[in-house]
């Protein structure tokens, strides 16, 4: 067993050598027995062990055991007490952050490079078992990884009754713990209640679903490549992912893959399916994240931490340079391109505003009778929501007199060379 984990955790490590391991134990025979495997390689390792207070006496006796093996194994150890209420929601993953999240502590303090469990071939079916009863999706169902960034799980190969063999064969002690046999948590229903009926259909039972979970492990790996790909065909607009309608509405199936591309932004694929039937405008929104339907592709932005300030700029007679930059010029030859507009000086006060639209903004086109909403111009313009949003306008006062690079106002545009005033996007 000594050279097969060896030949697996090294397998695991790519061949680091050297590697400042830190072990969680518990006391039972999986973490002690990783213990001595660990002894048994000649790697170098501290031990890590949380005593949560909740079997009163029995949670002392624990520390003071793993204190013993440490000792006897002449490596550091480590202990934090916890007090936490056994009957409190939620108790099991209350206590695996604390745990973590103390074992990080540790590997910054004392420069450990790994983290250690003893989770095992029977853990990793049970978590099958209780991921399944979730609705879990196929990366769920695959179950605990070997390696999960300063985790690491050497002994996942192997079963409980690998462990408990090794350690009889070699005069192991550990520490059982009663409340492993309570049907109190859902993992101890499943390996007292299910595991043993379960396991008995055939001798290959228990080798074959590991073998079924690795393959959805490889299929989840194989699935997140092709939304990898998928994603880095979006187009982006500064913060906004521009994403094509006829490549999204392409895909089959369909809901499927909508899970896939946005349950990470937090969107349900129901609710992304039922946008792409609505018409531009509409969207649908997450805690952190926004979908708009547009003519031809859906926009994605994330919500800004701080919301969004409404942007308000100053614009005096000699220009302004930023945020965008527009220059001022009397008389001269008059350009007529969409970067241009020509005012009658006489009816400017300054300074100018430039600042973003807002709903009921309106203006009196150039051009048209009438007056008009620019969110009614930006639809007749069939402008996308992004475009919208970037669109700056120009104003004397409160009225709206440009919309940049679309359409001045026609109360301001001069008629008379004599006392015009060029205002020029550069």
């Amino acid at each position: 067993m000594v050279q097969r984990f060896k030949a697996h955790i090294e397998k695991l490590l790519r061949g680091e050598p050297n590697i400042k391991f830190l072990v969680a134990v518990s006391g039972g025979v999986d973490s002690v027995v990783l213990v001595h495997l660990l002894r048994s390689c000649g790697y170098n390792f501290g031990i890590a062990h949380m005593n949560y207070k909740l079997r009163g006496p029995d949670s002392d006796l624990d520390q003071a055991f793993v204190c013993q093996l440490a000792a006897a194994q002449n490596v550091d150890f480590h202990v934090k007490e916890a007090s936490l209420i056994s009957n409190e929601s939620g108790i099991q993953e209350k206590a695996r952050d604390l745990r973590y999240s103390w074992f990080e502590e540790l590997c910054s303090l004392y420069d450990y490079e790994k983290i250690l469990t003893a989770h095992h071939a029977d853990d990793q079916i049970e978590t099958f078992f209780m991921r399944l009863s979730r609705g879990s999706g196929i990366e769920g169902l695959g179950g605990i990884r070997n390696v999960s960034g300063l985790l690491v799980r050497p002994l996942l190969p192997f079963f409980k009754s690998d462990l408990i063999a090794f350690a009889k064969a070699k005069n192991i002690a550990w520490r059982e713990d009663a409340s492993n046999a309570s049907s109190k948590y859902l993992r101890n229903t499943i390996r007292h209640e299910i595991m043993p009926n379960f396991l008995k259909l055939s001798p290959q039972t228990a080798s074959n679903s590991l073998k079924t979970m690795q393959h959805l492990r490889e299929a989840s790996v194989a699935i997140s490549l092709e939304v990898d790909k998928i994603k880095s065909e979006w187009q982006r607009d500064d913060d906004v992912l521009i994403i094509s309608l006829v490549a999204i509405k392409s895909l089959k199936p369909l809901n499927f893959w909508l899970h896939q591309l946005f349950s990470s932004f937090g969107f349900d694929a129901a609710e992304v399916q039922k946008l792409l039937h609505t018409h531009p405008g509409k969207k649908c929104e997450s805690v952190t994240h926004q979908l708009i339907m547009e003519r031809d592709h859906l926009a994605l932005s994330p919500f800004s931490e701080k919301g969004e300030a409404e942007e308000h700029y100053l614009v005096p007679r000699t220009g302004i340079d930023a945020p965008i930059r527009l220059q001022l010029l009397s008389g001269g030859a008059i350009q007529k391109t969409p970067n241009v507009a020509i005012f009658n000086e006489e009816k400017l006060s300054f300074p100018l505003i430039l600042r973003r639209w807002n709903e009921g903004d309106f203006f009196y086109p150039a051009g048209m009778k009438g007056k008009k909403k620019l969110s009614k111009f930006f639809k007749d313009e069939k402008m996308s929501t992004q475009e919208k949003k970037n669109q700056w306008v120009l104003c004397n006062k409160n009225d709206v007199i440009w919309i940049i690079k679309k359409r001045a106002d026609r109360r301001y545009v001069s008629d008379d060379d004599s006392n015009s005033l060029q205002i020029k996007l550069l």
